[in-house]
């Protein structure tokens, strides 16, 4: 008895998660795989003053982290180690896995891939990871790199450039050490799966060079072949002209022991990225400088713990305000609608009554002494 022949089996589709900080050239290369034949999951982010060419990042998947990250009490530049513990707890939900994997499936259809851009992505791979694989597609990460100086001043130029405490300073080591956390965070949790690193600069340089490589790394066959007309976009998209910021540390304001870790970081990321995206000698190096950076963080906290109590008072304080406001106006509303006149507002620094009382016995008891000091001058004269 012979075997039935087997047929070719149909690849599982690819899902390509897109990571790395802001401002490191995430947009670019999602463009570039969208021109060359992978599918951005529709509708899209429009362009704006600080990217005008496009975000290429699907609006559900923005809306959704979006939401996400405000209930891990997290922000997109966050620098706190403890940041990923947050979001990894509101994402891991029997809710928000079944959501993300229904949209998964209803986007794949039959596309062979899909690449998945949003600047908030890194904190939340473990999902994508587990939600791909779920629905039986094939996941991979596409972490570009850029160094952490031009990153800082990149958002100086295009966002504000003073920070929470009010400083120049503060913005630019706030910065620094989002950069920081995040790298560190999405190369530790990609370790076990297929990935790769894209310094910025090489994109911009040879593009056809780095999109062969991605589709060698990931797996990705239709990036062997770009048609002429793509890569005729792609020439017109890529334009070495987007690298208008080349700032270096000189120009940033941040603490030295930032500047090392940062500088640290990147260089063993460069390491990974010219070897296929692993290495275990950079790995290690890259694990002492996130445990030396936890270290830091512990301690910034420490020395800041005053300041962090000043502002949870004042939070308290300002909430009570609010509360107090917000019954005033209810209880106005509600007279209103009982046809009840309210009671006349006082002017800002207009007297109270008590106070009007007071000027009103001075004024009498002074016009009682006229009275008398005229009767004894009219006696006095008599």
């Amino acid at each position: 008895m012979t075997s039935p022949e087997v047929g070719p089996t149909t690849p599982a589709p690819q899902v390509v998660v897109v990571a790395g900080s802001g401002r490191s050239g995430t947009s670019s290369i999602a463009g570039v795989l969208k021109l060359a034949g992978v599918r951005v999951p529709q509708p899209e982010v429009p362009g704006n003053r600080s990217n005008p060419r496009g975000f290429f990042e699907p609006v559900w998947v923005v809306e959704l982290q979006t939401r996400l990250l405000r209930q891990a009490g997290a922000v997109l530049t966050d620098a706190r180690p403890s940041a990923f513990e947050r979001t990894h707890a509101v994402a891991e939900t029997a809710e928000v896995r079944a959501t993300v994997e229904d949209w998964l499936q209803d986007q794949l259809g039959t596309e062979p891939a899909l690449v998945v851009k949003d600047p908030r992505n890194s904190f939340f791979l473990p999902l994508w990871r587990r939600a791909a694989t779920d629905v039986g597609a094939e996941v991979s990460f596409l972490t570009m790199l850029r160094h952490p100086a031009e990153v800082v001043g990149s958002k100086d130029a295009y966002y504000k450039a003073r920070g929470a405490g009010g400083t120049v300073r503060h913005a630019q080591t706030t910065r620094a050490a989002s950069w920081l956390n995040v790298v560190l965070f999405s190369e530790l949790v990609t370790r076990d799966a297929r990935r790769t690193f894209v310094p910025y600069n090489d994109l911009l340089d040879d593009w056809r060079a780095v999109v062969a490589r991605v589709g060698t790394e990931l797996g990705l066959a239709g990036l062997a072949t770009v048609t002429d007309e793509a890569a005729a976009e792609i020439d017109e998209f890529v334009d070495p002209g987007l690298r208008r910021i080349r700032t270096g540390w000189d120009e940033i304001d941040c603490p030295a022991d930032i500047q090392d870790m940062a500088e640290e970081a990147w260089d063993q990321l460069c390491v990974l990225a010219a070897r296929g995206g692993f290495d275990a000698d950079a790995e290690a190096r890259l694990d002492a400088v996130r445990a030396r950076y936890a270290a830091a963080y512990d301690d910034a906290e420490a020395l800041a713990q005053s300041t962090a109590e000043s502002a949870r008072r004042e939070g308290a304080r300002q909430g009570r305000r609010n509360a107090e406001k917000a019954h005033a106006k209810t209880q106005d509303r509600a007279r209103r609608a009982a046809g009840t006149p309210a009671a006349p507002s006082v002017p800002a620094g207009a007297p109270s009554p008590a106070d009007r009382a007071r000027v009103v016995a001075r004024r009498a008891r002074s016009g009682a002494g006229r009275v008398v000091r005229g009767v004894r001058r009219r006696l006095d004269r008599g």
